[in-house]
């Protein structure tokens, strides 16, 4: 990408690309943006400049486009300060197109085509294991295979991506049918599909469960995209899908001496109108009031989530046999497992979402604004 053609215009600098795109950058952005030493910080690239004693229009010595459009040079009135923006930063800042997500929405088609690594292959080394980051921003759902039976290897894959997060569960934690905490993971019950800790403030973003033993009949996982449930009902039931975006729904955790609380919308956007987050668990939803209409669209609009997860067409299902592990993102998809019988062994953990993200852009060699 290279800038073609460079004006002022007013209180603005008008840039056209070379693919014809043009965009206004005002003088009080790039000013924000500057990326001379006592602006940014070229260590830690954070902000130096104090944005709000800038003029709301700064001055301007003279600006000019140098290594053959690759870069724009602004020298300020402001101590001679000189600014370099290269091309592809300005036109990703501008130009960018945001309606083509990262992810790929999925339902039962997925179920012979769910990614699957080799442990040992994928642990080798950083960049061996990008192509399971990368898989996960597009399915939100990878298996491994040829896994030491053990919580060393657990470990160490969760290791691949950052620090294990500790919760009232532990850190890495390992559970079976004992019925040693209050929650229903640890019996041999079903599990209906649902997302995890909507009861903390901020649930986890990826979770790992891993089969160590496994001595019985059932214990089948399944899996449903939330995204693709979400995007469902957006097209057939508008107004359904406002009331998920809308209404916060409080859930809980409770035990001898924890009392977790926390509230989400079941859908959540971000800033390009992209999905972000599903946060649905029936079994933890606290009692609420609503007014009458408020609560009549609450129970309209998460009943039918609820029927679309449970809808076969929208789910992949499989069993867990020791050796093998799945790894799925908490802020997508949901999970579920049938009941069994016999004794089962997993152990797991949860990685932080941003610690996820920071993997794969360090991997790919990128700054969040280049993505």
């Amino acid at each position: 990408m290279f800038i073609h053609r460079c004006e002022r215009v007013g209180e603005s600098l008008s840039i056209q690309f070379s693919n014809n795109n043009e965009a206004n950058f005002s003088l009080f952005w790039l000013r924000d943006h500057s990326t001379d030493p006592s602006s940014l910080n070229p260590s830690t690239l954070q902000r130096d400049v104090e944005t709000f004693s800038l003029p709301a229009v700064p001055g301007l010595k003279q600006f000019q486009v140098i290594n053959n459009g690759a870069q724009l040079q602004i020298q300020w009135l402001d101590g001679d300060r000189v600014s370099e923006f290269d091309a592809h930063f300005l036109f990703n800042m501008a130009c960018t197109p945001v309606d083509e997500p990262p992810y790929q929405l999925w339902a039962s088609e997925l179920q012979e085509q769910v990614p699957d690594f080799d442990f040992e292959q994928v642990t080798a080394n950083d960049a061996a294991f990008l192509p399971v980051l990368e898989s996960m921003e597009q399915y939100g759902l990878v298996t491994f295979s040829g896994m030491p039976s053990n919580m060393e290897a657990t470990k160490k894959l969760l290791n691949q991506v950052g620090y294990i997060r500790d919760t009232v569960f532990g850190s890495l934690w390992d559970f079976s049918n004992n019925g040693a905490h209050s929650d229903s993971a640890y019996t041999s019950v079903g599990i209906g599909l649902h997302t995890d800790s909507t009861y903390t403030i901020d649930p986890p973003g990826l979770q790992l469960l891993h089969c160590l033993a496994f001595d019985g009949e059932g214990a089948f996982n399944q899996f449903a995209d939330g995204f693709k449930v979400a995007q469902t009902i957006k097209s057939e039931d508008p107004a359904a899908y406002e009331t998920l975006k809308r209404i916060k729904v409080p859930a809980h955790y409770i035990e001898p001496g924890i009392q977790l609380r926390g509230q989400h919308e079941v859908v959540r956007e971000d800033i390009n109108g992209l999905f972000e987050q599903i946060c649905f668990n029936n079994f933890d939803r606290s009692p609420f009031m609503l007014s009458t209409s408020e609560q009549k669209a609450f129970y309209h609009a998460y009943g039918l989530f609820q029927r679309l997860i449970n809808d076969p067409k929208f789910q992949v299902s499989f069993q867990l046999q020791p050796g093998r592990a799945v790894w799925f993102d908490n802020w997508r998809v949901l999970h579920a497992r049938s009941a069994f019988s016999g004794f089962r062994h997993l152990a797991g953990g949860y990685t932080n979402r941003e610690d996820y993200i920071s993997k794969k852009l360090t991997l790919r060699g990128k700054t969040p604004w280049q993505e």
